[in-house]
């Protein structure tokens, strides 16, 4: 419903029966407000197509109503499940949802996180891999107290919240997914050496290896860098050796389609010759043919609830914990049935 351009705060307190300043207080996010009636302001509110005035609100309450995702990383599915999570979240609470990109290849990237701190206010931080295991940046955002949500750090820092995987564990299973069919010579596609996130699944497909019993010498460990391209080079790697390797694990999807289309181009079939997993369950790889098994974690989700985490620290001034864990699922396909 498109808002009538006349309606006012006014209207809404006339309309759900409480004063202008209760409706004040609930567009505001104070916490002095019993749910049930902030509940009936908002129902209000929406029936009647308002939406509180940003630019009002932030003069009121000397607050930006804003909340930035910083990140460095080239996978667009990935980013794009952030911001939707937390484009959900900050919607419902009436904040802007932004994201920046800090690349973390130039020397001067503190000098730009710094730079637009300080000429755009914000409520709350998000970072993502691999800026949110980079100790600079959020050192630079604990000094002006800012609230900070990490997803998938791989060190968890107390004066943050922390939302996560088990990685490791998720790779151990996606390792373990391709034993049970029968590979006993597997191949580990690594993403970038900065995300620990890479590590940590590689840690886990190890661990497999290690709990099966298998050799190390029948596996293959190849340097990616979650690009499509590093995925082709990864199957000229395996292409190249001597170890006829049946199944391939990549770090992420975008290497697992680079690995399949490397294959498919040079007549290797796929899953009856090579079966490839892959990590992150993506829109590519369940478009793909064949559709790629890959391990999903609920990007949208931890990023839409990292934002609800970060408003309830910014009305309360507290956190109610630091660390929160989301379960991650192997959906099954055609890459490795």
């Amino acid at each position: 419903m498109a808002q009538d351009k006349n309606l006012t705060i006014q209207d809404i307190a006339q309309k759900a029966g409480v004063s202008i300043k209760t409706v004040s207080r609930v567009f505001n996010n104070s916490p002095n407000v019993r749910q049930q009636k902030r509940d009936l302001v908002l129902g209000v509110a929406k029936e009647l197509g308002y939406r509180p005035n940003i630019s009002a609100r932030q003069l009121a309450s000397k607050r930006s109503f804003v909340l930035i995702h910083f990140y460095d990383n080239p996978n667009m599915d990935y980013l794009a499940g952030i911001y939707d999570g937390m484009r959900e979240a900050c919607s419902e609470q009436g904040y802007y949802a932004v994201a920046e990109r800090l690349k973390l290849k130039n020397r001067s990237y503190k000098d730009a996180l710094l730079d637009y701190l300080t000429r755009n206010p914000v409520d709350g931080v998000i970072l993502s891999p691999p800026i949110s295991d980079d100790k600079a940046v959020i050192r630079e955002i604990e000094k002006r107290d800012i609230p900070c949500a990490l997803i998938s750090p791989g060190v968890k820092k107390r004066n943050c919240i922390n939302v996560f995987i088990d990685e490791k564990m998720a790779g151990q299973k996606m390792a373990e997914f391709l034993i049970d069919r029968g590979h006993t010579k597997l191949a580990f596609i690594s993403g970038l050496d900065s995300h620990s996130a890479s590590a940590q699944r590689e840690a886990g497909f190890w661990a497999a290896v290690e709990a099966h019993g298998l050799k190390r010498k029948d596996m293959m460990r190849i340097g990616g860098d979650f690009s499509m391209q590093s995925g082709f080079t990864a199957f000229n790697a395996l292409a190249k050796s001597n170890k006829n390797i049946t199944g391939v694990f990549a770090a992420n999807d975008e290497m697992a389609i680079g690995t399949i289309i490397a294959a498919l181009r040079a007549g290797k079939k796929v899953p009856e010759e090579m079966s490839v997993v892959g990590f992150d369950d993506s829109a590519f790889a369940r478009a793909m043919w064949p559709p790629i098994t890959s391990l999903a974690q609920p990007i949208e989700d931890m990023a839409k609830f990292s934002a609800q985490k970060i408003i309830d620290w910014i009305d309360t001034k507290d956190r109610e914990q630091s660390h929160y864990e989301f379960a991650t699922e192997i959906m099954v396909r055609g890459s490795c049935p």
